[in-house]
């Protein structure tokens, strides 16, 4: 079976932290590495980690300030040595037991998997929207098994479905994959819009996506709120208030990224083919063809 590191941010937080950490130790196989970046926290995190969770393999390395979820997530997939690498926030619970067994084990059952997510969509729109099969109208798009899953659009029945793209908090990607691109765009500022880059470089590179049936629950937004990391975006962008203008500069990226590709809008099937056709966007037709991504020139940027 593919070998797995999993990495978690962390920055202060602790009172969520341990419950988290704790939730992690005992649904997660032992064998699993866990790579944890401390990014200035003043919070006791990695004495709380050696003498009460003791992960057999820790990783543990700390900064002492906020480098930013980008750069972690480059200093991540440099210290990877596995055939995994999971990117894993700590305001997501997980509740099945050995789930990374179940998840790695898709790696090896399905040819060319590259991300295998927790909460994810079929399809993709110019701007990173969700687009998705959905149920009924008036449905979100989106499919997980979250605790609220039908907030966010539809729970799933079965154990996984092909995809498009990825919210970030819960992603295990193919370090194969990773490695055919060279890893993240670092173009992208902060966090944002990443995950969706991430999920269409895959699919670009001729891998495959997967949303997976694994029962969670995402809390979202406890270290973006916090105090020390509004404190640390002033001090980055000179404003509390950049990170709206940064989210669209992001997205502007995104979309004269993949306009040069002519990939977007792009759906997928659940067999992994790629669709065609027409869907309505508010009063608006829009036609897709979604295979304009597959042998799409890697060089461009």
């Amino acid at each position: 079976m593919k070998t797995l590191t999993i990495l978690v941010p962390v920055m202060n937080n602790l009172r969520w932290a341990m419950s988290f950490f704790g939730n992690l130790k005992y649904l997660t196989s032992e064998e699993v590495e866990w790579l944890i970046v401390d990014n200035g926290s003043t919070d006791p995190i990695e004495r709380y980690l050696r003498d009460y969770i003791k992960p057999k393999k820790l990783n543990y390395i700390r900064f002492e300030e906020n480098i930013g979820l980008m750069e972690t997530n480059k200093l991540a997939y440099e210290q990877c040595q596995t055939d995994l690498l999971m990117l894993l926030h700590t305001d997501c619970f997980i509740f099945e037991k050995n789930w990374d067994v179940r998840v790695r084990g898709y790696f090896d059952e399905i040819p060319k998997l590259g991300i295998a997510g927790f909460f994810g969509a079929q399809g993709c729109l110019p701007n990173g929207g969700r687009v998705q099969d959905v149920e009924f109208p008036g449905q979100m798009s989106g499919m997980s098994n979250m605790l609220e899953a039908e907030i966010h659009g539809m729970r799933m029945k079965e154990d996984w479905r092909s995809a498009a793209i990825f919210d970030s908090f819960a992603m295990m990607l193919s370090m194969e994959m990773m490695k055919a691109g060279g890893g993240f765009d670092m173009r992208y500022e902060l966090h944002h819009m990443y995950d969706r880059d991430l999920s269409l470089e895959s699919l670009r590179r001729g891998y495959k996506n997967i949303v997976v049936n694994v029962p969670c629950h995402h809390v979202g937004g406890l270290t973006g709120e916090s105090q020390q990391y509004q404190d640390w975006l002033k001090k980055r962008t000179g404003s509390p208030f950049e990170d709206g203008k940064i989210h669209n500069a992001n997205t502007e990226l995104f979309m004269k990224k993949w306009e040069k590709l002519n990939a977007l809008p792009l759906y997928v099937n659940d067999d992994f083919s790629f669709r065609s056709g027409q869907f309505q966007l508010g009063n608006e037709i829009v036609e897709y063809k979604g295979d304009k991504i597959v042998g799409a020139d890697l060089t461009k940027k």
